[in-house]
């Protein structure tokens, strides 16, 4: 007998989105989803041969439910803003990988799931359903299972019966009776799962039920069936699954791809940073060159004409990564050493006006600073932590910068609040690349005043090529 597998896919999504809310690549993109979906990917076949496999999708906008009850799913929340990101990439996969996806306009996903089920019990073709949705458990029967991905599990009419205490053939009828908060569809009021199981038990469907009211023995659930009788016949429609969707056109082209399907997409797995899945497929990430994106050129500026040479070409419209040295972390009692700048990514300039150690060598004066400070305060800035910058220039010089700057820290905490926005922490994340470390350039009970004019225009510059990297790529 041949299978065909058939994924809810919007319902197995958020599953996989629910499961892993917390995973992130190096960019900070989110990715439990699609890390989920690459997982089942790859064990499907493996674990479960199938001949036939498609995603069943919603259709687009509101469909044939809505007619019957305007209110028919209106009070679900809005997805997750992670989850949102994802379902692009998710679905965009599906097809990538060899599979295919089937909607319909005006039905629901469970409708294309029933119809197909249709068809495959006519050409004696095994079904197994990948989801969690109960309206689905209608269809479980002959030659039909469920199947829960996360538990590897088949369930059948005795599993149904154990979930629910009813048998898939009165799943309609006991949702009909409980309704379900998720989809807005209203049951009967007061009646819940055991008082549904006990009528089902007793008088088979709802149409029974109603046709022997005057059977039902309890006053209050007899009063509660009365006072709910245009909801539960209501319910009975907005949980019935329409089977007569005709696929027969398009069955053969649900047939499983060839090979492995992960294959197909390992740009996008190595993109996504799903190094387990490839590890798991064999796969070798391409090497990439990484000392021509990660290599910048120092310079140190130690005079006026150097300095002015470089800054007096900037304009208004030009973007300046800035950054500052100082003695130390107070900003009421620090006094700035030196500045960096750059204004691409494959120089960096370091402008010491402080240092103090025997035998130093040539720096620009605090006035030729002042006025350069200036000038690069004229052009959009952006830096990392420039709060503690704009105070120590402020201290030190006497000069504001009020408007068109943007801070490399604050876009890293907007992308992710839980994880580390330290510079060396986001140049690590972001580009796999080790900074300088602080103490290996000041030593102990030194300031960076004490910093050899060569170490320190390294270090510094550094912080500003980086910063200017960090914009580029987070804003």
């Amino acid at each position: 007998m041949k299978t065909l597998t058939i994924i809810d896919t919007f319902g197995f999504f958020f599953r996989n989105y629910f499961a892993l809310p917390n995973l992130r690549n190096k960019d900070g993109f989110p990715t439990g989803l699609i890390t989920g979906f690459a997982n089942f990917i790859y064990s499907l076949r493996q674990e479960y041969e199938t001949d036939y496999i498609f995603f069943a999708l919603d259709a687009k906008g509101k469909n044939f439910r809505h007619e019957i009850d305007e209110n028919y799913k209106a009070n679900r929340p809005e997805a997750p803003e992670d989850l949102k990101k994802q379902l692009p990439v998710a679905i965009s996969w599906i097809e990538k990988m060899g599979f295919k996806c089937f909607s319909q306009e005006g039905y629901e996903a469970d409708d294309v799931i029933a119809s197909a089920v249709r068809f495959a019990r006519e050409h004696d073709i095994k079904v197994r359903i990948v989801s969690h949705d109960k309206d689905l458990y209608q269809l479980i029967g002959e030659g039909v299972v469920m199947y829960d991905p996360m538990k590897k599990l088949e369930i059948d009419r005795d599993l149904c019966y154990e979930k629910f205490g009813v048998y898939p053939e009165n799943v309609r009828d006991y949702l009909a009776l409980i309704g379900d908060s998720a989809d807005n569809v209203p049951g009967v009021r007061g009646i819940g799962p055991k008082g549904a199981k006990k009528l089902l038990d007793e008088f088979v469907d709802v149409a029974h039920i109603y046709e022997n009211l005057d059977k039902v023995l309890n006053p209050r659930t007899k009063t509660l069936l009365e006072e709910g009788k245009e909801s539960a016949f209501l319910s009975l429609e907005l949980v019935k699954l329409h089977a007569s969707l005709d696929i027969s056109d398009k069955f053969e082209s649900f047939h499983f791809p060839k090979g492995q399907p992960l294959e197909r997409i390992v740009d996008e797995l190595e993109k996504y940073d799903m190094k387990a899945i490839l590890s798991r497929l064999k796969y070798t990430p391409k090497q990439e060159n990484k000392e021509p994106k990660n290599k910048f050129e120092p310079i140190l500026l130690d005079t006026k004409e150097k300095l002015f040479e470089v800054i007096d070409s900037f304009q208004e419209e030009n973007l300046i990564a800035f950054d500052t040295e100082t003695t130390g972390l107070d900003v009421t009692k620090a006094s700035i050493v030196g500045f960096s700048f750059a204004k691409d990514c494959t120089k960096a300039y370091y402008v010491p006006i402080a240092h103090n150690y025997l035998g130093v060598g040539e720096q620009v004066n605090k006035e030729d600073a002042k006025k350069a400070i200036e000038k690069i305060f004229t052009c959009r800035v952006v830096g990392q932590n420039l709060k503690y910058d704009f105070a120590i220039v402020k201290n030190n010089f006497g000069i504001e910068k009020k408007d068109h700057f943007m801070d490399t820290m604050l876009l890293a905490w907007l992308l992710n609040p839980e994880r580390s926005i330290g510079l060396d922490a986001l140049a690590k994340r972001f580009f796999d690349y080790e900074m300088v470390k602080f103490k290996d350039v000041v030593g102990k009970n030194q300031n960076f005043s004490h910093v050899a004019l060569e170490d320190a225009c390294m270090y510094a510059s550094e912080d500003a090529w980086m910063s200017l990297k960090l914009y580029n790529k987070l804003s």
